[in-house]
């Protein structure tokens, strides 16, 4: 009985580890297209953004990406990968063309295949609407990004794999430890007593190791 639970528990340490992989995947997938969606906004330009809910948004500097042109502005669709970040002026009016206050906020990037960049400010929409993000910089190359928390660790499905991993990893581990301490376990024999035909006093001898009592063979 021991033996079939410790291959119970290698199976359902694999399976919950592979599964874990595969949602790991789907995540780092989704947390893609969450970058692909972030509203663009070159340098020289000023574009309107609907928000769709009220909450936290970050303001991001792009070094790796691909923009597109926008109606209005002075550029046309475009590749870029710089090494390092320039300075922007950021601007965020509301729908009342009132300033909306940005707090200075460096601690989120995100790095997939559909964009590189790191956050430089937060700002609170209050409530839904339309937003006008303007961008001036000293590099006309300057991109910025603006939309939700994109940092890959803050997905839900890449959080829940990696618990997924933890937890099948740990099995796995019990099962071999188990697996050890059975293969080690000592094999033992017990006395048996006989009495001769001729003699009424015992003789100690011992039998041999019984079959169930002998160490699986490696």
């Amino acid at each position: 009985m021991r033996a079939r639970a410790n291959a119970l528990l290698w199976l359902l340490g694999i399976v919950i580890t592979v599964a874990a992989f595969v949602v790991a995947m789907r995540g780092v997938e989704q947390n893609d297209r969450l970058v692909a969606d972030l509203v663009r906004v070159p340098a020289g330009c000023a574009t309107t953004v609907n928000v769709s809910a009220s909450g936290t948004y970050f303001v991001y500097v792009e070094t790796k990406g691909r923009v597109d042109s926008i109606d209005g502005c002075d550029n046309d669709s475009r590749s870029y990968n710089t090494d390092s970040a320039p300075d922007v002026d950021v601007t965020i009016l509301d729908r009342a063309g009132d300033v909306v206050e940005q707090t200075s906020d460096d601690t989120v990037s995100y790095s997939t295949p559909s964009g590189v960049g790191r956050s430089i400010s937060s700002f609170e929409a209050a409530e839904p609407g339309r937003y006008v993000i303007e961008v001036r910089s000293a590099t006309q190359s300057a991109v910025v990004t603006v939309g939700v928390d994109a940092a890959v660790e803050k997905n839900r499905l890449v959080l829940i794999a990696v618990v997924g991993v933890l937890v099948g990893l740990l099995m796995m581990a019990v099962a071999l430890i188990a697996t050890v301490r059975r293969r080690r376990r000592p094999t033992t024999t017990g006395p048996v007593v006989m009495y001769g035909s001729g003699s009424d006093e015992p003789s100690l001898t011992w039998a041999p190791p019984r079959p169930e009592d002998r160490a699986p063979r490696s």
